[in-house]
């Protein structure tokens, strides 16, 4: 037998471990073996333990209410909240409707993530949310960059957001300046365009079928 071939078997265990890695990487419908639209509360009891609350609540969301359906204004999702679920986060709040995880919603630990690195975690380009309003009252305060729009100075707090096939995700992040920053856009420095200042606060992945179709009916 050649020695520099591989058993059969060995070769399928080998490809089963790869094929596992990548299964356990970050995804826009995901996290921590959760999978939005599939999993249910069972699911996460057994994977991260009993949580410290379990009850039924409205769906929080971060400034893209106009995405979600009304119905999340109802108290018909069960929440399960976990407390420092791992290191990197503060809390985690997963939202079930019918049995299904609709919604994670993480407080990130400060400083873990970069708001600049998120396009490449998750593999979709996430772009600052600028209101309608905001753009037509104040236009000088936004530029164009490549054809989309990023505001020339961000506010403390601001918003990311992308749209994968499953799922719709959105990032809270807090713009604290440094002493530098600060000088500079007393100055009338403006930011970088394809560059997103400060933290990432939260992250939320919240499922497709939730998407705001009110009316639609009409239009049929």
């Amino acid at each position: 037998m050649n020695k520099r071939v591989l058993p059969f078997a060995t070769l399928l265990i080998f490809f089963s471990i790869i094929t596992h890695a990548q299964d356990e990487g970050v995804r826009p419908d995901r996290w921590r073996g959760l999978v939005i639209d599939q999993s249910s509360p069972d699911d996460a009891i057994k994977l991260l333990g009993t949580p410290a609350k379990d009850k039924l609540t409205s769906l929080t969301t971060h400034s893209v209410e106009q995405w979600v359906s009304k119905k999340r204004k109802e108290k018909i999702f069960r929440t399960l909240e976990y407390k420092k679920p791992t290191e990197a986060v503060e809390k985690a709040w997963l939202s079930f409707l019918d049995n299904k995880l609709v919604s994670i919603l993480l407080d990130m630990k400060e400083g873990t993530v970069s708001p600049n690195a998120l396009s490449n975690i998750y593999g979709v380009e996430f772009r600052p949310i600028i209101g309608r309003a905001d753009l037509a009252f104040s236009p000088r305060d936004f530029e164009r960059h490549e054809g989309k729009i990023y505001p020339k100075t961000y506010p403390t707090v601001y918003h990311l957001a992308a749209v994968s096939e499953k799922t719709m995700l959105t990032a809270m992040i807090g713009n604290v300046p440094s002493l530098a920053g600060a000088f500079g856009r007393s100055m009338g420095v403006p930011d970088k365009p394809d560059s997103f200042p400060g933290k990432v606060m939260f992250v939320q992945l919240i499922s497709r079928t939730l998407e705001n179709r009110d009316g639609a009916d009409a239009l049929r």
